[in-house]
């Protein structure tokens, strides 16, 4: 169970396999945030798909005419989880909105962490990893969730995502959308520049000197892509490139993937750069060939995405004393920590991946096959 957020979401897909693989008759469902849910939606370890309106209803309880539709949705909510009459229930999460349904649910035996964030482990019968194991920035947090997996009779975990299965329907729109965008068949490069926090954000700047580099040093396509609300974020760093520049070349997707098609688009890609988001672990999971991280407030060891054959993650963990700070913001306010990432680094970082998968581009005038 993991209600949110869509790059926790896609890293505890791991989880689901190695529970399906180790119990292969069981009835598997997972508690997610409805707007998340097209984010499992058709995975095949799974039965039961429960869709929690979590934000309608915290908007609803600020209207106390709108109290009595939210208990009842909220209740109808637990007693469809009570319904399936789980035996066990695995709080992957960790805070107090995960650890109450099972209770309420009545499921009897409930796991969940030690590290007691929101009170978390008052509802669950069944504690493992203290708070220092679970947040040591040299263990991946994967492992952590593997670890609950384990303490029922789940197998160890693989170091590979099986995604949702990715509809025909989702296809079509990103080839509709791809439709005529690049003037060659030459590989794709995705930069997904934009994070909910703000700590993450790698400068405008250096998006721009890459994507630079980019179009100037080598024949390959780009795709910048977002969320709606991000939209300007990704202009800005589009805004100082000429049209001629980004005509037949770059393909500006901001606001237009919902999460099926950006698994979908994720699958004709030959390379992928973002910070420690849900784009990079979406990639990740879709097996993108080349996958570039740049890692700041996070943990690279901790939160790393996986599944693809070349990972290179940029991070400058151990020069900087208040890193990892797990921060959304940063609290020196200076953002040092992704600024220091220089993007002819990454550059190298993507060139070199390509050419060590085989994967052939122009690089000035000449043509680099593995």
């Amino acid at each position: 169970m993991r209600f949110s957020a869509l790059g926790d979401v896609v890293q505890t897909l791991p989880i689901l396999s190695m529970l399906r693989e180790g119990f292969p008759a069981a009835k598997i469902g997972w508690a997610i945030d409805t707007e998340l849910a097209p984010a499992i939606e058709g995975h095949p370890a799974l039965n039961y798909i429960h869709r929690c309106s979590r934000r309608s209803w915290s908007r609803g309880l600020s209207n106390p005419a709108k109290w009595a539709g939210v208990n009842r949705e909220f209740r109808a909510f637990v007693d469809e989880v009570r319904a399936v009459g789980y035996d066990v229930a695995i709080d992957a999460q960790g805070l107090f909105k995960t650890a109450l349904l099972p209770y309420l649910a009545g499921i009897k035996r409930r796991i969940g962490y030690r590290h007691g964030r929101e009170f978390s482990t008052l509802f669950y019968n069944e504690r493992y990893l203290y708070r220092d194991e679970y947040f040591d920035p040299a263990v991946s947090h994967i492992e952590h969730m593997a670890a609950l997996a384990r303490s029922i009779g789940a197998g160890e975990v693989r170091q590979t995502i099986e995604p949702p299965l990715v509809t025909k329907e989702s296809r079509q729109l990103v080839s509709q959308l791809l439709e005529g965008a690049f003037h060659s068949e030459a590989p794709i490069v995705a930069m997904a520049p934009a994070t909910q926090w703000v700590s993450k954000l790698w400068p405008e700047e250096h998006w721009s000197a890459l994507l630079q580099q980019l179009l100037s040093e080598t024949d390959l396509n780009v795709i910048v892509q977002g969320s709606a609300t991000d939209a300007t974020f990704g202009e800005r760093i589009l805004s100082g490139f000429s049209k001629d520049q980004l005509q037949g070349r770059v393909c500006n997707l901001f606001g237009k993937l919902p999460i099926p098609e950006m698994y979908a688009l994720y699958e004709r890609v030959h390379a992928a750069v973002g910070s420690d988001s849900a784009p990079l672990h979406i990639a990740g999971a879709m097996r993108v060939p080349v996958l570039v991280g740049l890692y700041g407030p996070t943990g690279y060891r901790r939160t790393p995405p996986i599944g693809s054959a070349y990972i290179k993650l940029f991070s400058t963990e151990g020069e900087l004393p208040c890193q990892p700070c797990h921060k959304r913001t940063c609290p020196l306010g200076t953002t040092e920590c992704m600024k220091r990432i220089r993007p002819e680094e990454v550059f190298r970082a993507l060139l070199d991946g390509l050419q060590r998968e085989g994967i052939a581009f122009a690089h000035r005038r000449a043509v680099i096959v593995q």
